[in-house]
């Protein structure tokens, strides 16, 4: 079976990478295709065995499955590109949270999945955000959700809660290493501490951390507890961070609700254009 990648950006890198490093898929059966050839043949570094395309409409030719790894509203360009030279064996995945699969279900005459990857799936580790489209049979979905726990916990997810998923598991490695480094700056502003030694610390207590949740050992709130001792220094410090970070998450996922929904109406502009040719 052939894998094929269409943009080789930061998120098609991760998924070239995922994939073969994971054992999921071999370098020789992916396929890459990106607007600026140089970009993706660069990839051979790292990746000898992959194939390069100088043309897209050769990945669709020549694979069973194929990545769209673009903008949405490139997504939904493709789409309509493609939707001839698409045949109903094969399967599309899109990696964006704002294009459904009912949209590109009614353009594509093919399987369309919907897989949200994150930048944790490059260490083989995290979620995967799947959505299938009707239509897709068992044996697709199967084979998809089988390819994914190679490198991920692929989960299901419902398109009305696609976005607040996307947030947690896509967004979230962007939003934790900000809080992060807000606390390596102020601890080398307050103490004079090195920043490189501050970051090192911070990096093995967040190594830990995550293998504190992998084993098993403690939940958010145990964990929680069991730092905070009754009177003490932590709990002092608890008090001071809910006072800074009060409500924060609740303005941060009302402006990425409002970018998805801005998007979601283009998408829906670009559509009816499409539709009116």
């Amino acid at each position: 079976m052939k894998w094929g990648i269409i943009g080789t950006g930061n998120m098609g890198t991760v998924l070239l990478h995922a994939l073969t490093s994971s054992g999921a898929v071999s370098e020789k059966n992916v396929y890459l295709y990106n607007r600026t050839f140089m970009k993706a043949y660069k990839l051979k570094d790292h990746y000898p065995d992959v194939h390069v395309l100088q043309m897209r409409d050769s990945i669709v030719d020549e694979c069973d499955i194929i990545f769209l790894c673009a903008k949405p509203k490139q997504i939904v360009s493709i789409a309509h590109e493609i939707k001839d030279q698409v045949s109903p064996n094969q399967i599309i995945i899109s990696i964006t949270s704002s294009v459904s699969v009912e949209l590109l279900d009614e353009i594509l005459p093919c399987s369309v999945v919907r897989m949200i990857p994150s930048i944790t799936n490059r260490a083989l580790k995290g979620v995967s955000l799947l959505t299938f489209s009707d239509t897709i049979d068992a044996n697709q979905k199967l084979l998809i959700q089988q390819t994914c726990k190679h490198f991920s916990k692929p989960i299901e997810i419902e398109e009305e809660h696609v976005r607040i998923a996307s947030d947690i598991v896509s967004c979230g490695p962007a939003f934790l290493s900000f809080i992060l480094e807000d606390m390596i700056d102020a601890a080398h502003k307050k103490t004079g501490i090195p920043v490189d030694q501050a970051t090192s610390l911070v990096e093995e207590m967040i190594i830990g951390y995550g293998k504190l949740f992998e084993e098993r050992i403690y939940d958010f709130s145990s964990l929680k507890d069991k730092v905070m001792v009754k009177g003490g220094i932590t709990g002092e410090g608890m008090v001071a961070l809910e006072d800074s970070y009060h409500q924060v998450f609740s303005h941060v996922f009302d402006a990425t609700h409002e970018k998805f929904y801005n998007e979601k109406d283009h998408i829906d502009h670009l559509v009816n254009q499409e539709d009116l040719k």
